[in-house]
């Protein structure tokens, strides 16, 4: 036997944690939250159901760092995480759209973990990007008018398929695309949310005059004529 054949038995495998017992903690948290429950002794339901759901999102948390190739469970993780932030914030806070910000918004990074875990995963990038894009929007909503809204969502959209153009494991092109779609939309969004729409209109037409001038002139104006060869 030769010493590569026992070099794995000395890998991390042998420390970790066996996924059934995660889950059989798990249950048995459940349980005794339940129980707490029925005799009345948690002062309110919501702190059943956010220990409930941190336990659930901390559970496929360790499956997705301690199993390199179940980069899914960093999804359910995400959703699980964001819905007990939106309990507590709606029991302690307010109950708002802005709870739904939160929802989104870690939901969203669940997908930016797969992307980060596995590179040829590109996919995550659209889903986590408009995830986060719609949370920072829902949050400012109650602050900023609904033009300025939704100049964010635009221009979030823009930078999430311009990223797919620049990140590794991405370098596509095809993104440009839509990513410059939205960023036009999501400039004009703005134009009309600081009352400069009316200025745009006038700019729009001037440039493709000058645009339109510009290549008559170079298509009409004399040419100096070549040289011979060699001269």
């Amino acid at each position: 036997m030769g010493l590569h054949d026992v070099g794995p038995t000395y890998g991390t495998d042998r420390r970790r944690v066996p996924s059934s017992v995660v889950w059989g903690v798990l249950l048995l948290l459940a349980g005794v939250m339940l129980l707490l429950d029925y005799l009345a002794v948690l002062p309110g339901e919501w702190i059943f159901w956010t220990v409930a759901l941190t336990a659930g999102a901390g559970a496929f948390l360790y499956v997705f760092l301690t199993q390199h190739e179940k980069w899914w469970a960093a999804i359910p993780a995400g959703w699980l995480l964001g819905a007990a932030a939106v309990t507590v914030w709606e029991a302690l806070v307010a109950n708002d759209d802005r709870g739904a910000a939160l929802l989104l918004g870690l939901g969203g990074l669940g997908f930016w973990a797969v992307y980060a875990r596995r590179r040829a995963n590109w996919w995550a990038v659209i889903p986590g990007g408009v995830l986060v894009t719609l949370a920072v929007m829902i949050a400012l909503e109650a602050t900023v008018s609904a033009a300025t809204a939704g100049a964010v969502l635009f221009l979030g959209m823009a930078v999430t398929f311009a990223l797919l153009a620049v990140l590794p494991g991405t370098r596509m092109r095809w993104p440009l695309i839509p990513a410059a779609g939205f960023a036009l939309l999501g400039v004009l969004t703005a134009l009309e949310a600081t009352g400069a729409l009316e200025l745009a209109n006038l700019v729009w037409p001037v440039a493709l005059i000058a645009a339109g001038g510009y290549v008559i002139w170079k298509a009409v104006r004399p040419r100096r004529p070549h040289g011979p060869a060699g001269a």
